[in-house]
């Protein structure tokens, strides 16, 4: 069960959750197949995070182990998820002038649980006492991850730089759209 409790963490946690956030973030310009694409992950990202949630509240009663640290991020780490679920039923429309609120609010909090969810994995592993297996496995996951976002947002900020530097009337993308995110 222990076991399995870290497998769900690091798939919906360490992975799914964080390609989910991945495709939002800049792959906007392919509206609206990124906006199903993230709604889709997310979800099942979210059902891993609820599953391990769910399997270390049982574990915590069967074996009485007492990591308050680790159970009370894990806990933090669901709410978030769970007001980001609830988002996307209040989700005002694009036009609204609240919208730019219910953005703000929907990438911080996902950042934030995305945030504590990956300190938790690491909590998680040193008071289980995982062996280095473990330990090389999420750090690879985890250094996929941040290497793809930093290449991502490099290629955001670059393509950002070169729209700025073109003069107003210059049709960089004749197809349309542009290829990263303009924020």
């Amino acid at each position: 069960m222990r076991t399995n409790h870290g497998i769900l963490a690091i798939i919906g946690w360490g992975l799914i959750l964080p390609v989910g956030a991945i495709i939002a973030r800049y792959f906007r310009h392919k509206d609206p197949l990124w906006f199903y694409l993230h709604a889709i992950i997310q979800f099942v990202g979210f059902t891993f995070g609820l599953g391990t949630v769910i399997l270390g509240l049982q574990l915590y009663s069967k074996m009485q182990v007492h990591i308050p640290a680790h159970r009370g991020i894990g806990i933090f780490a669901l709410v978030l998820s769970i007001l980001q679920v609830l988002a996307l039923f209040l989700r005002p429309n694009k036009d609204s002038k609240i919208r730019k609120f219910w953005n703000w609010y929907h990438s911080w909090f996902g950042r934030m649980a995305l945030v504590f969810a990956a300190i938790n994995i690491v909590l998680g592993m040193q008071a289980a006492g995982a062996g280095s297996d473990w330990k090389i496995g999420y750090g690879f996951v985890f250094g996929i991850m941040v290497v793809a976002a930093i290449v991502l947002e490099i290629l955001a900020y670059l393509k950002r730089s070169e729209m700025r530097s073109l003069p107003p009337n210059f049709q960089l993308d004749p197809v349309g759209g542009a290829t990263f995110p303009s924020k």
